[in-house]
């Protein structure tokens, strides 16, 4: 099996597991009516520990797999929060001095992009995501959640994104 292939395995693996538990746990775990998004944390977790383009594409694929039990447009999660890994992997790459602090922070700030632009394209699809009172609430306990999970999601994203490089040593010719 490539090391690509490899790769895609850990994070789909990641993925399917962030799903259970978003169905199997997290979805009836409420915070002020609100519950944690586990799917959108891993990838934005990606994003921040692989960079915009793995962030982009695991971010998308979580919002995809959320898209499958939500009542609306399918497709719209999946494209928001398809951007907002993008835009968080894009900022975190620029960040020169890491700490968990900061990597903390990069997951509040991606997981409060991607529930606003939910909002924003979800309205252009006729939704009443963007006039919903509670908005503001939504957005503030998912960045919190987020930012909670990044010492736990961030080590499993660095490992499932992780590319194996084999080095291959040179052949010894022996003197004829």
């Amino acid at each position: 099996m490539s090391s690509e292939a490899r790769t895609v395995a850990r994070v789909g693996l990641l993925l399917f597991g962030a799903l259970v538990l978003q169905l199997g746990m997290f979805d009836d775990l409420r915070i002020l009516s609100v519950h944690p998004e586990v799917l959108l944390a891993v990838g934005i977790g990606m994003a921040v520990a692989w960079g915009p383009e793995r962030g982009a594409v695991s971010s998308f694929a979580a919002g995809l797999l959320a898209d499958l039990f939500l009542s609306g447009h399918f497709g719209v999660t999946g494209l928001a929060w398809g951007v907002s890994g993008y835009g968080i992997g894009l900022l975190s790459d620029g960040i020169v001095r890491r700490s968990r602090l900061i990597d903390a922070g990069l997951m509040a700030l991606g997981s409060a992009a991607a529930v606003l632009l939910y909002a924003v394209v979800g309205s252009l699809f006729g939704e009443h995501t963007l006039g919903d009172d509670h908005l503001l609430r939504i957005i503030g306990i998912v960045a919190l959640t987020g930012a909670a999970l990044s010492p736990l999601v961030l080590p499993l994203c660095r490992w499932a994104g992780h590319v194996e490089h084999r080095l291959h040593s040179p052949r010894r010719h022996t003197g004829a």
